[in-house]
Parts: C-alpha cells; sequence; structure tokens
C-alpha cells in the first residue's frame, strides 16, 4: 500500500515530459508561405507572393506542389492567385481561401473544380479550414470575427454563431462536439487568446478561455491528442515565433521549439506520419520537423 501510494504522489507531482520538435529539413523558395495540408503523397504550401500584403488582389499568389521528403515538384502549381492562405483537402480536392472566396483545384492536375464567392458577407482575410463533416468545412474570417460554414455540395456558405464571439480567429479545429479556436487578436495587437466552445449544431457556447505566455499572434493548431494542442504563435514580427503546447485538461502551457527560432510560424499541419509542417512566413521557408509526444 505504502509502495502504491509511493508511486501515485510521484505521478502527480512530476508533470509528464513536454512534447518537443526537431527539425528534419528546412526548404527554403517560397514566397510568404502561409498553410501547409497535406494528402496522399502531395504537400501543398500556399504562398501570399513577393510582397506580404494578405488582402490585396494582385494576382501574385500561388500554391507550390512538394512530395513527402520535402522536394518540390512544382513551385506554382497553380498561380495567379490573390493572397492564398488556408488549405484543406477532400476527396481528391484541394481547397484554398483567397482573400474573400473559396477556390476548389483538383489534386491530381490542378484543374478548378469549386468556386464560392463570399464577398456578400464583408470578409476580406478568409483565413483557414477545419472540416466540420463530410460534407461541410468552417472558415474563419479572421477580419470579421466570424466562423464560417461551406456547404461543399450545396455551394453555399452560413456561419457559426457564438454566444461570446472570438476575437480574429485564425486556426481553428473540430473535435467532436467542441471546436478550439486560435485568436489573432485585435488593433494590431499581441493580445490573441485560445479559446474552446461547445457546439450545438452550428451554435457555439463558450466552454474556456486561455491565455497563454508569452501573449501573441495565435495562427494554426494541431491536435497531439490526449487534450493537448500544438498552437502557433508569431510573438513578434521577428524570428521569436513558437510552438506552444496547451493541455486543455491541466491549464499547463510548454514550448516545444526550444533553441529553434522561427519568423512568423503560420498555419501549421500534422500529417499522418507524425511530421509537423511548419510555414516561416516572413522568411519564406517551410520547416519539416518531427514531434516528440
Amino acid at each position: 500500500m505504502r509502495l502504491l501510494s509511493a508511486i501515485l504522489f510521484a505521478a502527480l507531482s512530476f508533470p509528464a515530459q513536454a512534447a518537443g520538435v526537431t527539425v528534419e529539413k528546412i526548404i527554403p523558395g517560397f514566397s510568404s508561405p502561409e498553410s501547409v495540408a497535406v494528402s496522399g503523397d502531395d504537400v501543398f504550401v500556399s504562398n501570399l507572393g513577393g510582397k506580404l500584403e494578405p488582402m490585396e488582389k494582385d494576382g501574385d499568389g500561388f500554391i507550390s506542389k512538394l512530395d513527402r521528403q520535402g522536394n518540390i515538384k512544382a513551385l506554382k502549381w497553380v498561380d495567379k492567385l490573390n493572397a492564398p492562405k488556408g488549405l484543406l483537402a477532400v476527396n481528391g480536392v484541394l481547397y484554398v481561401a483567397d482573400i474573400d472566396r473559396v477556390l476548389g483545384f483538383r489534386q491530381r492536375d490542378g484543374k478548378q473544380v469549386f468556386d464560392l464567392d463570399l464577398s456578400a458577407s464583408g470578409a476580406k482575410f478568409l483565413n483557414a479550414f477545419a472540416r466540420y463533416d463530410d460534407r461541410r468545412l468552417l472558415l474563419s474570417g479572421t477580419d470579421l470575427g466570424r466562423v464560417f460554414v461551406i456547404d461543399l455540395p450545396g455551394h453555399s456558405y452560413g456561419e457559426i454563431k457564438f454566444d461570446t464571439p472570438p476575437i480574429g480567429p485564425n486556426g481553428l479545429k473540430k473535435l467532436g462536439g467542441r471546436l478550439i479556436v486560435v485568436e489573432w487578436g485585435s488593433d494590431n495587437l499581441a493580445n490573441g487568446k485560445v479559446k474552446t466552445y461547445r457546439l450545438d449544431g452550428f451554435a457555439a457556447k463558450l466552454e474556456k478561455t486561455w491565455e497563454p505566455a508569452p501573449a501573441g499572434y495565435f495562427d494554426g493548431v494541431v491536435s497531439l491528442g490526449a487534450n493537448r494542442w500544438l498552437i502557433s504563435n508569431w510573438v513578434k514580427f521577428e524570428p521569436a515565433g513558437l510552438l506552444q503546447v496547451l493541455d486543455t485538461r491541466t491549464g499547463q502551457i510548454s514550448i516545444a521549439n526550444e533553441k529553434i527560432p522561427l519568423s512568423g510560424p503560420a498555419d501549421i499541419f500534422l500529417d499522418d506520419q507524425g511530421k509537423l509542417w511548419v510555414p516561416g512566413m516572413l522568411e519564406g521557408k517551410v520547416y519539416r520537423m518531427s514531434v516528440r509526444p
């Protein structure tokens, strides 16, 4: 009995080892890379273009195509976009958020097969995607503080009704009946928060709010399982970006990228082989990392 008590005390007294990352490859040559999506043997990267102008319809944005090893197969697999941001592949189609539209390109040949105009909503900063179900996507409208519901077969959109709307919603993920939203914040200040909501259909009730330190501009989020979330945080507009791990059960927050400077870590992606893809938006690079759970 004493031995069992001692084991339990030790387990409760010493937290589990924090998750960490190791850089396996740094891939240069991009133009303000914002988001990564992995589907099958392909890795896609959205590029805002030569200038970091996320709301300008300048036609210099494009999507790159890589293999799983990080070799660039086509730098401009799809071009003549404006400021493409969030990416999500569903049933052989790669969807991209481009300022006020959602476009879809067939993965096997790059042919455009989907176009949904959301300009009537007033959106000028459509940002990150998440799966809602097999036929609908969630899409953050960072400038409006809204999250849209994209009905793919219906070629239409609605929105999530929040009791407490997120401030500058950026990355988001739906897991069961919960929605996690990481905020960019407001007024050009590093004041974003992380919020979880309970979903009832398309109604969202605020469950809890976290304020990870250091405060920052939160961008992407992926699930590590066991109530842990890996979140990208720009912190500043310089090589000070962080990958922070939030345990929503305990509230514990740790840093995964110790001694790995990142400049503008944007919309991250964790693939089915445990590789974390991190676009360094301000440095024109994409990092492929392994994750230590």
